[in-house]
């Protein structure tokens, strides 16, 4: 248990240097304004970008009003919070797993996780959503965009 002060410089502080390195990672994609296709760094270096404005706007934030987030306590380990740890815990997961396995293994997994991890326990509610939507994916992206998804890395 902390103050909120604390908390927010500290989180300001990593999310700067998250930004940063998507910031940095991006710059290394093409970027092309005025074309009608962005390029595929454009999104990823608005996102740096405004990560690093939010970062820079809490942190102002947190010095502007610091007497009353240091009154303010922060318990980091709430239920509500265990929940959202577990979910960047999937997030990280389907990251492996969409890199090793490929896509449709990654979301044929992530999806009934997300979805339990959310209360939802009609294993018929989750089946057809999983089913439903890696679908609607594979016609979507696979049929009408011709788009290649992410393939297991034996088949690559």
């Amino acid at each position: 248990m902390g103050n909120m002060k604390k908390a927010n410089y500290i989180i300001s502080v990593i999310m700067l240097l998250i930004g940063v390195g998507i910031v940095a990672l991006a710059s290394s994609l093409k970027i092309k304004l005025g074309e009608g296709d962005p390029g595929a760094g454009f999104w990823p270096m608005m996102l740096g970008v405004l990560i690093i404005v939010f970062s820079v706007c809490l942190l102002f934030s947190t010095i502007k009003n610091k007497e009353k987030l240091e009154a303010k306590a922060f318990t980091i380990a709430t239920p509500a919070n265990i929940r959202v740890y577990i979910l960047f815990g999937i997030i990280i997961l389907f990251c492996l797993i969409l890199y090793f396995l490929g896509f449709y293994v990654g979301a044929l997994l992530f999806i009934p996780a997300v979805m339990y991890l959310l209360e939802v326990r009609s294993v018929k509610k989750i089946v057809l959503t999983t089913v439903i939507t890696l679908a609607a994916i594979y016609v979507l992206f696979g049929m009408l965009l011709n788009i290649t998804l992410p393939a297991p890395i034996f088949m690559r």
